[in-house]
């Protein structure tokens, strides 16, 4: 219990506390990527904690069905929604979830920058705008259209629950699928307004090439085509918005992904240098020390003796796109 007398859940893929709480442990003891509950209506509020150590790497969606949430973001800012609705809460963007008595929903965890692998290449748009945002998005919705969302979470919740059984990471995928693209819907039919020739829309489509294409090793000058612009425009756009140039985002984006890999795969140092475009794994290597300060091996080593020790290590994070 809390200070108020309400009773705290700690959400996430260790949530001793909440008894409907769920995870997928991918290989290598690393965290779980997805995580599903069902909310069911109780005579007192509840409370989620969404920046303990254990819920702070996670994005959350709540499928709110009836009753009333509410997000608290500061001591007197605060924010509530009545159901249904959705809501899409950014990984520690909030403080922490509260439902109300008698409420009742569904709440899907999606770990930044891991969740997008049990979606197919297809929905990869839905991915880029939805991992890009900041904001929390929130959108009254019908009844049944609620109904429909709470019916993939169960899925997938239940395919958490017993991840063994035949066909269970399949089934996990397209449930994941359909509910992230349909809330990428009424995302984007909201955004089709904004104008598509915007500095803020070139960005999030160079964005976009960057997630799609940075295995490719391109050349500024060969996005900047892709996009229709000069690649003065796309230099000046990108060290006015982001203060860095279209170069250091594309490489920050390649380090970014050669760290994971090397923290979550088996892979060799050279498959990995292979997979992101580099053809000699030497120059990866040296790619990699200069912008970590370490070689490939000995990072991996790190977050492996990390790991053990039970601490976390500093996240690469290139988070601040547009």
């Amino acid at each position: 219990m809390d200070g108020s007398g309400k009773r705290v859940y700690f959400s996430g893929p260790t949530a001793a506390h909440n008894d409907a709480a769920l995870a997928l442990r991918p290989p290598r003891g690393n965290p779980a990527t997805v995580g599903a509950e069902a909310i069911s209506p109780h005579f007192e509020p509840r409370r989620w904690s969404l920046r303990s150590d254990a819920a702070r790497p996670f994005i959350h969606l709540l499928c709110l069905s009836t009753g009333q949430a509410s997000v608290r973001f500061a001591a007197e800012e605060m924010q509530t929604w009545s159901g249904p609705s959705l809501v899409w809460l950014p990984a520690g963007c909030a403080g922490q979830l509260d439902i109300a008595a008698g409420a009742a929903g569904h709440l899907l965890r999606l770990r930044t920058g891991l969740w997008h692998r049990h979606l197919p290449s297809s929905a990869e748009p839905a991915y880029l705008d939805l991992a890009g945002t900041e904001a929390v998005l929130a959108f009254a919705v019908s009844a049944e259209f609620a109904a429909v969302m709470a019916r993939s979470i169960a899925a997938i919740a239940a395919e958490l629950e017993n991840p063994a059984r035949r066909g269970a990471v399949s089934i996990l995928s397209a449930e994941l699928t359909l509910c992230v693209l349909r809330f990428w819907r009424l995302f984007a039919d909201e955004s089709a307004g904004d104008a598509q020739g915007s500095s803020a829309e070139i960005l999030s489509r160079f964005r976009r090439l960057v997630e799609e294409r940075f295995h490719q090793q391109l050349r500024v000058a060969d996005y900047a085509a892709l996009l229709g612009v000069t690649p003065d425009r796309l230099h000046a756009l990108c060290t006015g918005a982001l203060k860095r140039s279209p170069s250091a985002l594309i490489q920050q984006r390649i380090v970014q992904e050669a760290a994971t890999r090397l923290e979550t795969t088996t892979a060799t140092i050279k498959q990995i240098a292979f997979a992101l475009g580099f053809k000699d794994s030497a120059y990866f290597n040296r790619f990699f020390v200069k912008h970590t300060g370490q070689a490939p091996g000995a990072w991996r080593k790190g977050v492996s003796s990390q790991r053990t020790a039970g601490q976390a290590r500093a996240a690469l994070d290139f988070a601040d796109w547009p």
